[in-house]
C-alpha cells in the first residue's frame, strides 16, 4: 500500500513539474506543493524499506498495559502502537507474568518490553538491552489507611510490619530490611489485589505508583479519603526496553518519541487514562 501510494504521488509530482514547465513564473504555492509531495514520497519509501515486525511483552499493569478479550490498551500500549505507526513498523503484544515476560525478552522471544526503566533491571544484564528516550515518569509511594498511618523516614520505621508489593518489583531502599526479615514483604499479582489487602487491614502498607493507585481506586470506587500517602520511593523515567540486537531501531523510535512529545500525543494518551 505504501509503495502503491508512493508511485501515485510520484506521478502527481510529474504532473506538477509539467505545470512548472508550461508557466514561466508558476505560483509559489505550486512549488510548496511539489516540495511537500516529494518529502512525503521519500518518507513513504524510507518507511517501506526499514519497516519490520517486532514482538513485545509485558505483564498486566493498569493503566499502562491492560487486556480485554478482543484487544490491548493502556498508556504503554497506546504509546508503543503510536511509535511503530510513525516509524512504519508493526508490533505484536503478548502478555505474561512479569518473570515470564522478562525471560521472553532474555531469550529473544520478545524484542521489546513495553515500558521499563534501567533502575528496574539487573546492572549485570545491561549489555543485553538498550532503552529508548524516556516517554514518561512515574512516582512510587508507600500507601496507608489513614486510620493507621505510620510516618516513615527510614526503613526501620516499618520494622515489625508487613507490607505488600507487586510481584517482581524491587525497592533498593528496603531490600536489606526485606532480606533480614525486619519488614515482612508479600508479593501479589495485581493492583486491585494490592489495594484490597490494604483496605481489609491485612497489611500495614502497600508500595505502589501514583498513577496506578489513582486509576485503580477510581475504577473500583474506593473512597480516596480513607488512604494516606507516605514516603516517596522513586521518581522513575520510563522508556521502551529494547534487546541489544535490535538497537538499530533507536534512531527512528527516538525520533518518533520526540515528535510525540512536541505535538502533545503522549500527554493526550496519559490524560485519556488518568482524567
Amino acid at each position: 500500500m505504501v509503495l502503491k501510494n508512493g508511485i501515485a504521488l510520484y506521478m502527481e509530482i510529474l504532473g506538477l513539474l509539467s505545470f512548472k514547465r508550461v508557466y514561466s513564473n508558476p505560483p509559489e504555492s505550486e512549488f510548496n506543493q511539489v516540495r511537500r509531495l516529494i518529502s512525503f514520497v521519500l518518507l513513504c519509501f524510507s518507511l517501506q524499506a526499514n519497516a519490520e515486525h517486532f514482538n513485545a511483552a509485558s505483564d498486566i499493569w493498569s493503566p499502562f498495559i491492560m487486556a480485554t478479550e478482543e484487544s490491548y490498551s493502556g498508556i504503554g500500549v497506546d504509546i508503543l502502537n503510536e511509535v511503530v505507526k510513525r516509524t512504519g513498523d508493526t508490533v505484536s503484544i503478548q502478555l505474561a507474568p512479569n518473570k515470564r515476560a522478562m525471560k521472553m525478552f532474555e531469550v529473544g522471544e520478545a524484542d521489546f518490553m513495553i515500558l521499563d526503566s534501567p533502575l528496574w533491571n539487573d546492572p549485570e544484564m545491561s549489555d543485553q538491552m538498550v532503552f529508548s528516550d524516556d516517554v514518561m515518569s512515574i512516582q512510587e509511594y508507600i500507601y496507608f489507611l489513614k486510620s493507621s498511618f505510620i510516618e516513615v523516614k527510614t526503613p526501620s520505621d516499618l520494622n515489625g510490619q508487613t507490607v505488600n508489593i507487586l510481584r517482581g518489583y524491587y525497592y533498593p531502599l528496603f531490600e536489606e530490611a526485606f532480606s533480614n526479615g525486619s519488614i515482612v514483604k508479600n508479593e501479589v499479582g495485581s493492583e486491585p489485589s494490592l489495594i484490597e489487602t490494604l483496605v481489609r487491614g491485612r497489611v500495614a502498607a502497600i508500595f505502589m505508583d501514583s498513577i496506578a493507585f489513582q486509576y485503580t481506586t477510581s475504577k473500583f470506587k474506593y473512597e480516596t479519603n480513607q488512604f494516606q500517602r507516605g514516603l516517596q520511593l522513586s521518581n522513575t523515567k520510563l522508556g521502551i526496553k529494547i534487546r541489544a540486537d535490535k538497537a538499530y531501531v533507536l534512531p527512528r523510535f527516538n525520533q518518533a518519541i520526540k515528535a510525540m512529545k512536541q505535538d502533545g500525543t503522549i500527554d493526550r494518551i496519559i490524560q485519556k487514562y488518568t482524567e
